[in-house]
């Protein structure tokens, strides 16, 4: 009996199509095997097979992220800038709203809007801080130190041997009496000396103050020495504000800063108008309003921080 023929093994399409598959991805493939490659693939089984395969392997793929419009980039970024100058301004305004009761806090001593307190120090003298008034005080050393932060201050000194001192910014008052008044206003700081001297410095300029007088200063510069209404100067500590020949503005700012107010003067001319009388500031809200009636003045609150005056 004669030997069968060897039958010969049918390639399979699939399965070399995935043998090149792995080929073609190996880091050694080089041009030989791709033209290798493109004469199995003239073979229409093995292409449509390979074709299969490559299908398949790019459903298994994750889609990649479709690219944003650059319009709504551009949006997205403007956007963004603008809530950042939006809570920029928020914050910087109500630093400015709360800055100042945050600062009277930090203080040794202080008072709220509309409260006045006397206070007896471990040395014997006693401060009278007006309403939204802050203090430090330091009496260890051979001169005692009082620094005004903010609001204005009646000082009855008790002389104990030691020198004292009163700071206001740059500005240093040297305390040769025993009673005497330190302001401080939107514009100006003020010394009145009612009993004895003192002597105010500010970096080469320095002026004696005498008892009944006073004397205005600023960052600047310290004005000249002039005579001082003392009835007028303390009546806030009973409650009063007597005004004489006064700016309508300060009147007003003054009243209104018992509300814890700041105020806005829309005329200018306004607020350098000179005005005579007594105002009542332990009722600030009621006074104003009498005040404005007869100034024939609009007042305008905005948010319980502002008084807007027309």
């Amino acid at each position: 009996m004669s030997p069968m023929p060897a039958t010969p093994i049918e390639a399979d399409p699939q399965q070399e199509a995935l043998a090149w598959f792995a080929r073609l991805r190996q880091p050694g493939c080089d041009e030989r095997e791709r033209q290798v490659f493109a004469r199995w693939c003239q073979d229409p089984l093995n292409a449509h097979a390979y074709a299969e395969l490559e299908a398949r392997w790019q459903q298994l793929q994750a889609p990649p992220a479709r690219p944003r419009p650059r319009q709504f980039s551009l949006r997205r970024s403007s956007l963004g800038k603008w809530l950042a100058l939006l809570f920029l301004l928020v914050l910087g305004a109500l630093a400015y709203l709360y800055w100042p009761l945050m600062q009277r806090l930090a203080c040794e001593l202080h008072t709220d809007v509309g409260e006045r307190r006397s206070t007896r120090l471990a040395d014997g003298s006693t401060l009278h801080l007006d309403s939204a008034s802050a203090m430090n005080v330091d009496l260890r050393g051979r001169t005692r130190q009082l620094h005004l932060v903010q609001g204005q201050v009646y000082l009855e000194v008790m002389l104990d041997g030691r020198a004292m001192e009163v700071q206001v910014d740059d500005a240093r008052i040297q305390v040769f009496g025993t009673r005497l008044m330190v302001a401080r206003y939107a514009d100006h700081d003020e010394l009145v000396v009612l009993s004895g001297k003192a002597m105010i410095s500010q970096g080469g300029d320095q002026r004696m103050v005498s008892a009944g007088e006073r004397v205005t200063f600023t960052e600047a510069r310290i004005n000249p020495v002039q005579k001082a209404d003392v009835k007028t100067a303390d009546a806030w500590r009973n409650g009063q504000l007597h005004a004489s020949d006064m700016p309508l503005g300060e009147v007003i700012q003054r009243l209104a800063s018992y509300q814890g107010r700041r105020v806005w003067l829309m005329d200018e001319q306004t607020a350098y108008r000179r005005i005579s009388g007594d105002f009542n500031l332990d009722r600030p809200g009621q006074t104003l309003e009498a005040l404005a009636g007869e100034q024939h003045l609009q007042l305008h609150g905005v948010l319980g921080q502002w008084l807007i005056v027309r």
